[in-house]
């Protein structure tokens, strides 16, 4: 793939060049996190480029809390996200083998997907909650990119993956300096790599933990892991590969439409029948079915991990339930082992 050398500067100035056709969203710093907003001529000095994956995951473009299925969505302005990880983008794989590749596919999701191009990064500043190498990822991307950028100190390497990329940046790269820079980008890969594993040693799993999961699904242990959820549901809305929904019907007169709105399989009322009976009622079995849904079920419909290692589920637990933890005793077989302690994300 060809590879360039864009000037901080010049990359500003192509940016809100960008604005002029797209709609451009990247990650602003508020409150000592990263959260998309939309790119101007006025706000693009404060947008941060290649640091880490923001706090909204990338499903948000694509798979709103809300919308309308019937009639189907019209009228979408072409989209630009710059900002997603690697993380996020494992993640939109396992959405689009829902939406895309299914049986049934999702007319509003198709209409999002072909109106949206994805300008990824590699991660220089990973959190200390994110464990995407944990699941055998890393935190840089090789695929589902228009345009992968690594921050560097004087500029961006940018990585074009797609005829869409090659049209958006032109002929405004630099080849001329990329061999001065290019050992530069791999310093920030390989150090970025460092930090996550310096972040998890004490957590003992690996990608393989669909194959002990199974072992230990049917174990009665499971009631010493859930006693800190409270099931808000918030592990499952900020997951960037959960994509459970319901479906709402509303009749006025003569109109009729159809609404999508997400659930969530920690809930309550998640799956509960007309008959008001529910195949899980214990919050136990709730939260290992959602456990269970990553490492398990989407493994054998779609052929991967359902968790992208992202950490987002850690930072979003009022009960602080670091699933590192739990991850380690399921390897482990020792549930008694899980103690929740107050975290620092940062």
């Amino acid at each position: 793939m060809p590879i360039d050398f864009i000037e901080i500067d010049r990359w500003k100035e192509l940016v809100v060049d960008w604005t002029k056709e797209y709609n451009v969203f990247a990650p602003f710093l508020a409150k000592e996190h990263l959260f998309y907003e939309k790119v101007s001529d006025i706000n693009i000095e404060d947008a941060v480029f290649g640091s880490v994956r923001p706090v909204q995951p990338l499903k948000f473009f694509f798979y709103p809390f809300q919308e309308r299925v019937v009639p189907e969505i019209d009228n979408l302005k072409k989209t630009i996200v710059i900002g997603a990880a690697n993380c996020d983008l494992a993640g939109l794989k396992i959405l689009d083998n829902v939406f895309l590749k299914g049986d049934y596919r999702d007319p509003n999701y198709i209409k999002r997907r072909e109106n949206t191009l994805i300008v990824s990064i590699d991660c220089a500043s990973p959190l200390s909650i994110c464990f995407c190498e944990k699941v055998g990822l890393s935190p840089f991307p090789s695929s589902g990119y228009e345009l992968n950028l690594t921050r560097i100190d004087n500029g961006v390497i940018i990585e074009t993956g797609s005829k869409a990329g090659e049209e958006l940046i032109g002929s405004i790269g630099d080849r001329d300096v990329l061999d001065t820079e290019i050992g530069k980008r791999e310093r920030v890969r390989k150090n970025s790599s460092s930090l996550i594993k310096q972040h998890n040693a004490e957590f003992q799993f690996t990608g393989e933990i669909s194959k002990s999961f199974k072992d230990i699904f049917s174990s009665g242990e499971w009631e010493n892991v859930w006693k800190n959820c409270v099931q808000c549901g918030s592990c499952t809305n900020i997951c960037p590969s959960c994509v459970c929904f319901f479906l709402e019907d509303i009749s006025k007169n003569e109109n009729f439409s159809k609404s999508k709105i997400w659930d969530s399989c920690l809930l309550p009322g998640y799956a509960r029948m007309a008959s008001g009976v529910s195949p899980r009622p214990l919050l136990s079995e709730r939260y290992k079915n959602r456990l269970a849904c990553k490492y398990m079920y989407m493994v054998e419909h779609f052929g991967m991990t359902g968790c992208t290692g992202c950490g987002r589920c850690i930072a979003g637990c009022p009960g602080k339930i670091d699933k590192r933890k739990v991850l380690s005793c399921v390897v482990s077989g020792h549930f008694e082992d899980v103690k929740y302690d107050t975290v620092k994300y940062l």
